[in-house]
């Protein structure tokens, strides 16, 4: 007897002993997602090797990534993710040679923060650790400063990359060195007395080709808005064209918004800007609720068409709050216009998420909110109400979506997206999913990219160029954490069926990314020696 239970004791530990291991190692390397990463270097080159396989042709061109670089400087310590100072990567690809340029941008506001050794004046998120002052003589110093830290999305315009953010201000970026060149000039007079946002993810016209974006404009008297729609064409490079205004009697704010071939639909939180709070207080202070009698069209959409017509409000019910932060994609049919978004049961842009000790801690993180991607079909009849679908797993958080750029504002099959929680149990069990929104269960991702203890960016989706090609057919390019080895790779998998086909790295850790732009081959006008490209 004593022997039975001497095997079964031993058995019973040895299990313990397994499930703690395998507990201990799970989520391994996910807080170096927010350590800083200050490697910066030129044209490192690997080639692959082994079982991957080389780009294929129409995948040859640049990758440019944004992401966080460094999260303190001095004694001060950033508290919000997203203030961080940014930092780029660009991948260079070419059949089975990749060679990889990082940068951390020198923007004014981090050429000011190194000159005083700690974190400098400027606008953020949340206040740092230890709080910042400004003089009693100066108490306007952080909104006088330089507010330029605009990494979070980058696309071209002549032959430079435009570094962007929810700000009128874009960056000029080399894209030989990624070295920042400055505060790109206009000579309009779209910005007025109180500019207070933009999007950080501006859109094509369907007719034009000219890039879609706009500029918030605050009355601190009346505490309204103007929101000023305008077209950036590269023949005009220093001039924006206000094509309409759109008035609310609050500031909102959109980190996104959708074009159809008709329309532009700007989403609206109920969620209002105090332009008087910015002036002392972070940008976490100065969103507020709005209150649904005074503040007008504040849940909701606006419905703006291309060629100029009645701007069209069509507001949501209190009680289906519209907390929102990207847009899938947007189209429409004879009586309704299509508009697919990532959301959240609360204001996405406060809260833990954005916060950096939350993310770092395990139970923290796990309590996180579990958004996901909900349609709206918006009938152009007034009298019809708004339908709204969840298109995501409800049991994981979706967001980072991507589609097939050629179907950009018409209607569409699949999207992918990053999801958090992809084990419906941790938010770090990351993974690139696949849903197919013309068949089946539009919950339930049809295919799905996973590594244990990897944590992957946003994907971009890069077309194949292939007579005859797919909606689906073209590669997914992501970078991805090796949490277990500190090293992060360039990967490239087949949309279609989320298989691997080529991984590039090591590379230095790149840490918590942003969005990722691909430009063919082409697409700058560099010397050949230079570039290594016939253009």
């Amino acid at each position: 007897m004593s022997s039975v239970r001497s095997t079964s004791g031993f058995w019973l530990c040895l299990v313990v002993r397994i499930l703690t291991l395998a507990k201990a190692d799970t989520e391994v390397g996910y807080e170096l997602l927010f350590k800083d990463a200050p490697d910066e270097f030129s044209d490192r080159c690997v080639t692959l090797s082994g079982s991957s396989l080389p780009f294929p042709d129409w995948a040859s061109g640049d990758f440019v990534m944004p992401s966080l670089g460094q999260f303190d400087m001095g004694e001060r310590q950033f508290v919000g993710i997203l203030d961080s100072f940014g930092k780029l990567q660009r991948f260079r690809i070419e059949g089975s040679r990749v060679c990889a340029t990082y940068r951390i941008m020198k923007t004014g506001f981090y050429n000011a923060s190194k000159k005083v050794g700690t974190v400098g004046p400027g606008i953020l998120f949340y206040e740092t650790i230890p709080k910042r002052e400004c003089p009693m003589m100066n108490p306007m110093c952080n909104v006088q400063g330089p507010n330029d830290n605009n990494y979070v999305n980058t696309f071209k315009f002549g032959d430079k990359i435009m570094s962007i953010s929810d700000t009128h201000t874009m960056l000029e970026v080399d894209p030989t060195s990624l070295m920042v060149e400055g505060v790109h000039t206009f000579e309009d007079k779209v910005e007025q007395a109180i500019p207070f946002g933009a999007s950080a993810h501006p859109k094509i016209h369907p007719g034009t080709g000219d890039i879609i974006d706009f500029v918030g404009n605050g009355n601190p008297f009346l505490d309204s808005a103007k929101v000023s729609l305008f077209t950036l064409n590269e023949s005009s490079p220093h001039e924006r064209k206000v094509f309409q205004d759109v008035h609310y009697s609050s500031g909102p704010y959109m980190h996104s918004f959708g074009v159809s071939d008709k329309h532009i639909v700007l989403p609206r939180m109920p969620v209002k800007f105090n332009f008087a709070k910015v002036v002392s207080d972070p940008l976490s202070a100065a969103f507020g609720p709005t209150n649904p009698v005074l503040d007008k069209h504040s849940n909701g959409f606006t419905i703006v068409p291309l060629n100029g017509g009645d701007v069209l409000y069509r507001d949501l019910p209190q009680d289906q709050p519209l907390y929102f932060v990207h847009t899938v994609n947007t189209y429409e049919t004879d009586t309704d216009i299509v508009i697919d978004l990532t959301t959240d049961k609360s204001n996405p842009f406060l809260g833990k998420k954005l916060k950096m000790l939350a993310n770092r801690d395990k139970t923290q993180r796990d309590a996180f909110t579990r958004g996901g991607v909900t349609r709206f079909t918006i009938p152009l009849d007034e009298t019809k109400p708004i339908v709204a679908q969840q298109i995501s797993n409800p049991a994981a958080m979706t967001d980072f979506p991507a589609i097939n750029p050629h179907m950009d504002g018409k209607k569409y099959c699949f999207y992918w997206a990053v999801n958090w929680f992809s084990d419906e149990k941790r938010y770090a069990s990351m993974a690139i999913v696949k849903h197919n929104l013309c068949s089946g269960d539009l919950t339930k991702p049809v295919g799905r990219w996973l590594r244990e203890n990897w944590y992957v960016s946003e994907a971009t989706f890069v077309a194949s160029t292939e007579p005859g090609a797919a909606e689906d057919d073209g590669i997914l390019l992501f970078v991805a954490l090796d949490g277990e080895h500190d090293q992060s790779y360039l990967m490239g998998v087949d949309a279609k069926t989320m298989e691997t086909k080529s991984q590039a790295g090591p590379f230095p850790r790149i840490a918590f990314t942003t969005h990722g732009q691909f430009y063919r081959r082409g697409t700058w006008k560099i010397d050949q020696d230079v570039r290594g490209f016939i253009v």
